[in-house]
């Protein structure tokens, strides 16, 4: 933590030359391109761009209005049933990730790689930032199809104003170019890396970070190319640097401090759980968990289920603005109904009051509950300094299970895929400790195990990783619907079925990308349209995208 706080003193020294790279459009008022500034470190920039991953509040809106309530993690609030859960468009909200993504962070990456190129001193630091730019581009081509990436963010170094389309498919090939040849040329003659809050500079971790990341891209082309897949993974067992260790979730940490909820300069806090957290301190809930999510762990009997879902009462004197304030409803409610039958769970595409939920008399609050049956998320998510997540070692064993799953013959059999799942599912579990939830007793995951035994079949193998993965996956949204797209594991209802009742408006199933910014159509309309040629002629959000496992419904 003592180093972390002193990067963030060293960023307080360059930010305001870096903030003069912040907006996209106004760089025509400037006299000297910014990339001329030699005196600027790139390792502050590196610690600028690690923050800016969960740091910024921008993208996160997206993922609230879109992202959770198409995989049916959130519902209730106005941004989350209105858009996401009804499926209806606004560019205001869908264009955001985008516009963060290059104008703040693929901006300062792509201006790293350019000052870092064939200098020595920053060899490591260099290669550090090809992998973050996969990272970062990883979202955008999930959330959007075919977008600039060979010319993207180059404005400043290239003047490239008006970036070409690439394909998705050219783009993930690319993805494993660099994350092969980032991993093989970090070394510990590479210079040292001061400004890495997530790592420490450590050349090792790293390279079994590039590693567990080109495993997520190669098992994300698993229906759309399984042979490039398949040897991706063959190479990627025999590396010497291999995947994650225990203890080494690639976490952003923050700190206990508010921002102004719009701010473009404040990223030292984690921005998701800021949105969650100020949404509970109005008068409409907005982060209300939505039944599938809800129902698939009560019906497993996952001991997570209470440790990310909890029912608070819902009354603005006695929460006052502050949601920590709320009396807990959740261990009386269960007093009442051991087998969680009170628990009333959001539905996709319905707010908060649809329909109103029944209710009893709590001796907690001193009053009579309704809206308190609603599970929510728990407050142990909604702390200023709740770590952002890049990528966890419980996701690279749920990989690993369903790559052996997938291709036995590649695999030494030395650990078994179920070994993996379990190792994977035990990881999910103990990583909410890193939020601070209760801790589990001796037996419950034990348990769950013994409820749950890893199936027979391999498509119900298949099944069960990706269901897990989108337990996992609940509070990093972007990976969470990705995941979804690639094996439509879970299997989800759309929001207008018979179940739900929900009215949807611009699609009748759950879109599979978010369109292009108008944006796009005002300043670089001629390569949008090239890139809609090759996604059916028109901006259409029930497109697949291209590793999405189409066909298979």
């Amino acid at each position: 933590m003592k180093k972390y706080l002193k990067n963030i003193l060293y960023l307080a020294l360059v930010f305001g030359a870096l903030w003069t790279m912040q907006a996209c459009n106004d760089f025509d008022e400037m006299n000297e391109n910014p990339t001329k500034w030699t005196k600027v470190d790139p390792n502050y920039q590196l610690t600028y761009v690690e923050l800016l991953t969960w740091g910024g509040m921008a993208p996160l809106e997206t993922y609230l209005c879109y992202h959770s309530p198409f995989v049916q993690h959130l519902e209730g609030g106005w941004l989350s049933y209105n858009h996401g859960g009804q499926y209806r468009k606004a560019n205001q909200w869908s264009k955001l990730t985008w516009d963060w993504g290059y104008c703040y962070s693929l901006k300062n990456l792509v201006d790293m790689l350019d000052n870092t190129k064939d200098k020595p001193e920053y060899h490591n630091l260099h290669q550090i930032t090809r992998i973050l730019k996969v990272w970062q581009y990883m979202i955008l081509t999930d959330t959007y199809g075919d977008i600039p990436y060979f010319e993207g963010a180059q404005g400043y170094t290239q003047d490239i104003s008006k970036a070409k389309y690439d394909s998705q498919e050219d783009i993930y090939y690319d993805f494993l170019k660099e994350l092969t040849e980032a991993e093989s040329n970090l070394n510990e003659d590479g210079g040292s890396v001061t400004g890495d809050i997530v790592y420490s500079g450590n050349v090792d971790k790293w390279k079994r970070f590039a590693n567990s990341l080109r495993l997520r891209v190669a098992m994300r082309m698993a229906y759309a190319n399984p042979q490039k897949a398949k040897n991706e993974i063959m190479e990627l067992l025999l590396s010497e640097a291999g995947f994650m260790l225990k203890g080494e979730d690639a976490l952003i940490p923050y700190m206990d401090i508010k921002a102004e909820m719009y701010s473009r300069t404040e990223f030292r806090r984690n921005a998701l759980a800021q949105f969650w957290r100020e949404s509970e301190n109005t008068s409409h809930p907005m982060v209300g968990i939505c039944a599938p999510f809800f129902n698939h762990m009560k019906e497993t009997h996952d001991p997570r289920i209470f440790r990310i879902a909890r029912c608070y009462s819902w009354q603005n004197t006695i929460a006052a603005g502050d949601p920590f304030a709320r009396p807990d409803l959740t261990d009386e409610i269960l007093a009442l109904a051991p087998d969680s039958s009170m628990f009333n769970p959001v539905l996709p595409g319905r707010n908060f009051y649809q329909p109103w939920p029944g209710g009893y008399e709590s001796t907690v609050s001193g009053r009579y509950e309704s809206i308190g049956l609603r599970p929510m998320i728990s407050n142990d998510f909604l702390k200023y300094d709740s770590p952002g997540i890049l990528m966890t070692r419980a996701e690279v064993q749920l990989l690993l299970a369903e790559a052996e799953v997938r291709w036995p013959d590649v695999f030494s059999g030395e650990i078994s895929a179920s070994e993996y799942y379990e190792n994977g599912v035990t990881e999910a579990m103990n990583l909410l400790l890193k939020w601070g939830v209760e801790s589990y007793e001796s037996n419950e995951i034990s348990d769950y195990f013994a409820a749950n035994p890893f199936p027979s079949i391999q498509e119900s193998q298949i099944r069960v990783i990706n269901e897990q993965l989108w337990i996992l996956h609940f509070n990093n949204p972007p990976e969470a619907y990705a995941n979804w797209r690639r094996t439509r594991y879970p299997v989800l209802k759309p929001s207008n079925d018979p179940e739900y009742g929900a009215v949807t408006h611009d699609s009748q199933t759950i879109p599979t990308r978010l369109c292009y910014p108008y944006d796009e159509i005002a300043y670089n309309n001629e390569n949008m349209k090239d890139a809609l040629e090759r996604m059916g002629g028109t901006d259409n959000w029930n497109y697949r995208v291209w590793f999405d496992c189409s066909g298979r419904e």
